[in-house]
């Protein structure tokens, strides 16, 4: 009888456990379980956020998976962020700590469970976690390099419980404290008692001596200038003492080498006009953050809305409070709530500790200095790539706004408009907003009443063109798509099975534009040459 074959794939697990539960449980059971409800939901949103799945419940916690190892660490740290303001603000029998580990792996599809060795390995490194701590794979840890700038200890190879091998791990530090010792933790033989740290600057890794290490390493998406090899300083190494049988004369000591100082990632400043989402006005309004006093915090909404709190008594409490203060906002603002409209803390004292990178925006210009003519009204019946509850929301709210307003389109068929003072504000906090949500740049559908990109009639519409959808260009390649991307007019791009791509650009109609794309695909050497773009869409044939 033959089995059906095993479904495998890569994927990034995370594993979630609640610190010493069973000791919770057993002083008041049902007050435990509530905790515990309320605090696996919280997490669950932060995954949902992210565009991870909870496929499994293992009584005090879970398990996820996620398509990007990215998106798998930067939900980690939102959570722990989480529970650590959550837990500033209880009472002490209400506060809960938790453990996560996470792994890059390959696993079995069992229905909607997983199954395998990443699995398994991810349940290991959440147990040789610290409280409140987040400890990953080397696997993990490789593809997360350059992409977040974080602080990390590396724990060498780990042997843990009914995993024959060692696992290499890292203990990823937790803004605002250093790395706690490890739980369980059964170090490989011959390891060393100071393991070096590795601080991730600009994308460069510098081994540091662990003594040299002062406070913590802050867990942030912030972008930090690379700086050229020559200028990021070794800490000098001290060579051990040799012993010495009984000299005549014995020799005076001679000081080691002085230390050279540690490169560390320079904290970004806190700006207000750097505040993204937010209205031009409304940035005016938080420069009093900047004169503010005592511990403060601000905390920003996708929406645009900002709240912060000042004069606390420290810095926990202000996120907190700024936190609550902007999710009341929220909620009063906002008929439906989704995850991603949930406030974000962006800056702690003077310095920006918000943990997403810049949203994604397309090139300037933003839109073509000439419109489509002549002109198309925007009708909601028959824009591409949204839903029914959209088209409502552009007849009723978007079209009754005088201000100056943009509506954009994105990957995943996200869609977002925005008011604002002018129409370049407008644009900016909507694609601000779009490209926070995808992670690529979306574009301007609508300026105003008037559609200003041009809308393929002849193909279907399957999804919104972003440069990432070309990939392996050579220079003369990805130039010719950052001139298509702040085109106007009718433009094309065709792409051949051999990799090679034609660009057309300003043709005068949809056919034009197309036979265009398919000459230049051909003449630059394509084989089966056909079209993938119009427009700002991604299309297929009728």
């Amino acid at each position: 009888m033959n089995e059906p074959s095993l479904v495998r794939r890569l994927t990034t697990i995370v594993a979630i456990d609640v610190v010493g539960f069973s000791t919770l449980s057993a002083r008041n059971e049902e007050h435990a379980l509530g905790l515990l409800r309320s605090r696996m939901a919280l997490a669950e949103t932060y995954i949902k956020q992210h565009r991870g799945r909870v496929f499994k419940m293992t009584g005090d916690g879970l398990l996820a998976e996620f398509a990007s190892p990215v998106e798998a660490v930067r939900t980690a740290v939102e959570i722990q962020e989480a529970m650590r303001t959550t837990n500033a603000l209880a009472a002490v029998e209400d506060r809960l700590n938790l453990r996560i580990g996470a792994n890059l792996g390959d696993v079995v599809e069992s229905g909607d469970d997983l199954m395998g060795d990443a699995v398994n390995v991810a349940v290991r490194l959440e147990s040789i976690a610290a409280a409140g701590g987040i400890c990953v794979s080397a696997a993990l840890y490789e593809q997360i390099v350059g992409k977040l700038t974080l602080g990390a200890e590396d724990m060498g190879e780990q042997q843990v419980k009914n995993i024959p091998r060692p696992i290499h791990a890292y203990r990823l530090t937790a803004e605002g404290a250093a790395p706690a010792p490890p739980a369980r933790t059964t170090p490989s033989p011959g390891a060393s008692a100071a393991r070096p740290r590795l601080l991730l600057v600009g994308g460069a890794l510098v081994a540091v001596a662990a003594a040299a290490v002062v406070g913590a390493l802050l867990l942030r998406d912030t972008p930090v200038p690379a700086r050229p090899p020559e200028q990021l300083a070794q800490a000098s190494v001290v060579p051990a003492a040799v012993p010495v049988t009984a000299p005549a004369v014995v020799a005076p000591p001679v000081a080691p080498p002085p230390v050279a100082p540690t490169p560390t990632a320079a904290p970004r400043a806190f700006v207000a006009a750097d505040i993204p989402f937010a209205t031009t006005r409304r940035r005016r309004d938080l420069d009093a953050y900047e004169r503010a006093e005592g511990a403060k915090a601000l905390a920003i909404s996708v929406r645009g809305w900002a709240e912060f709190a000042s004069r606390r008594v420290d810095d926990q409490t202000a996120r907190a409070v700024a936190l609550e203060t902007c999710n009341a906002t929220v909620q009063k603002q906002i008929r439906n709530v989704r995850d991603y409209d949930r406030c974000m803390i962006y800056a702690v004292g003077s310095n920006v500790v918000w943990s997403f990178k810049a949203p994604a925006m397309p090139p300037q210009p933003l839109v073509a200095a000439a419109r489509p003519s002549p002109p198309i009204p925007l009708d909601p019946a028959t824009v591409p790539l949204i839903s029914e509850a959209t088209r409502k929301q552009l007849a009723d709210d978007y079209a009754k706004v005088t201000r100056s307003k943009a509506f954009i389109l994105g990957r995943n068929r996200q869609d977002w408009w925005a008011p604002g003072d002018s129409d370049p504000e407008a644009m900016r906090r909507a694609l601000q907003s779009c490209g926070h949500i995808t992670g690529r740049p979306c574009f301007v559908y609508a300026l105003g009443d008037q559609v200003i990109v041009q809308t393929p009639q002849k193909f279907r519409i399957v999804e919104v063109f972003t440069p990432q959808d070309l990939a392996g260009l050579d220079p003369a390649q990805q130039e010719a798509i950052e001139r298509y991307l702040v085109a106007d007019d009718w433009r094309a791009i065709a792409v051949a099975r051999n990799g090679r791509i034609g660009v057309a650009i300003g043709s005068a109609s949809e056919d034009a534009a197309v036979e265009t794309a398919l000459r230049e695909c051909a003449r630059a050497g394509g084989s089966e040459c056909a079209v993938s773009t119009v427009g700002p869409f991604l299309v297929t044939r009728n």
